[in-house]
């Protein structure tokens, strides 16, 4: 790939966006299409849809027939909403706020400062506090990367002895979405933000799902300072790796705390609370770079990958051990904790 190609990869983000906003590949499910079919459908413009589906299509998404006509790849389908592993609004965010940021990288590098503060004046999580849209936007683009996770987890890890569970920063309850479908005597609370938590829970009654409406609630909490007591496992979920050390053992350590508070409101009687943590640690994979530039961009400041040796370290600052670490094919590690004996 020569610079020239180099260069103009960021049109191809903003491409991805746009085609995933206007849900062409959800179009093309029943067939191919023309632009100015494509065009009607989308209430845009003919030419400017041709030129997207063929810039797209120089990467494998969307492929345009001798007739004319554009039709799906295998890329492309995961743009759709009902395909098992879409990451159609993770694209969206890609290709929206997050390029946003990205655009002021220079920032960062001179100065380690994240750039989202200069895009937005604050965070990236105030800025959705004020824009409910953007973050309705992050919270499905969350669901995409969660769903394979939750899957190999309900899948491969034994609940048996789980009847409980705490999502800490669970987003609209992705992740329990899929452990409760695969476990029906579990029940889970996701714990967030308010106007996360009103959105999660806004969705489930509109699902129509009447079993998990009976399993899975939503409650606002504030991570820094106080989670729920009472599970038999929490969870925490890509959380981590958006603050910085310091910003991280407070997190911990609530959650410590309320491990701590479930002994102790059951009077000795509860199985002593299992924490897993849930991150892509440093060495994984081969994407730690690109990672810890994206922590340094978007994240709170002094936010960096973490490896094995890092967690032990901040568990135990925590009050907890890690009792063991398992590699899912996702790409993340699973960090079992438990309170740290004395």
């Amino acid at each position: 790939m020569q610079l020239l190609q180099l260069a103009g990869m960021g049109w191809i983000s903003r491409s991805l966006g746009v085609a995933a906003r206007l849900g062409i590949a959800d179009h093309l499910a029943d067939g191919p299409k023309t632009a100015e079919e494509i065009a009607e459908l989308t209430d845009a413009h003919p030419d400017g849809v041709l030129y997207l589906m063929r810039v797209l299509g120089i990467v494998g998404v969307f492929h345009e027939n001798e007739d004319g006509t554009f039709g799906h790849t295998e890329l492309s389908q995961q743009l759709r909403d009902d395909h098992p592993r879409s990451m159609r609004y993770w694209c969206v965010l890609g290709g929206e706020m997050y390029y946003d940021v990205w655009r002021d990288l220079l920032t960062t590098v001179k100065t380690g400062a994240p750039s989202s503060r200069s895009e937005y004046g604050s965070s990236i999580y105030a800025y959705m506090d004020r824009d409910p849209e953007a973050g309705e936007v992050y919270d499905r683009a969350m669901a995409d990367i969660t769903r394979p996770a939750a899957a190999e987890l309900a899948r491969d890890f034994d609940f048996s002895d789980i009847s409980h569970v705490i999502d800490v920063g669970g987003g609209t309850g992705h992740l329990l979405k899929g452990i409760l479908a695969a476990h029906p005597d579990i029940t889970g609370t996701v714990a967030e933000r308010g106007d996360v938590a009103a959105r999660g829970a806004r969705i489930l009654a509109e699902s129509g799902d009447a079993d998990l409406q009976g399993r899975l609630s939503f409650t606002e909490a504030d991570f820094f300072t106080e989670v729920p007591s009472g599970a038999d496992a929490y969870f925490l979920k890509n959380v981590l790796h958006n603050w910085s050390p310091e910003s991280s053992s407070k997190i911990l350590e609530s959650v410590q705390r309320a491990m701590v508070r479930t002994i102790e409101e059951s009077e000795g009687v509860a199985a002593e609370p299992v924490l897993f943590v849930i991150e892509p640690l440093l060495g994984h994979d081969n994407a730690s770079a690109i990672r810890s530039l994206f922590q340094m961009v978007v994240c709170e400041e002094g936010t960096r990958i973490r490896g094995e040796d890092d967690m032990r370290a901040q568990a135990a600052k925590a009050g907890l051990e890690v009792r063991s670490i398992k590699n899912l094919s996702t790409e993340h590690s699973v960090i079992e904790c438990v309170l740290a004996r004395d």
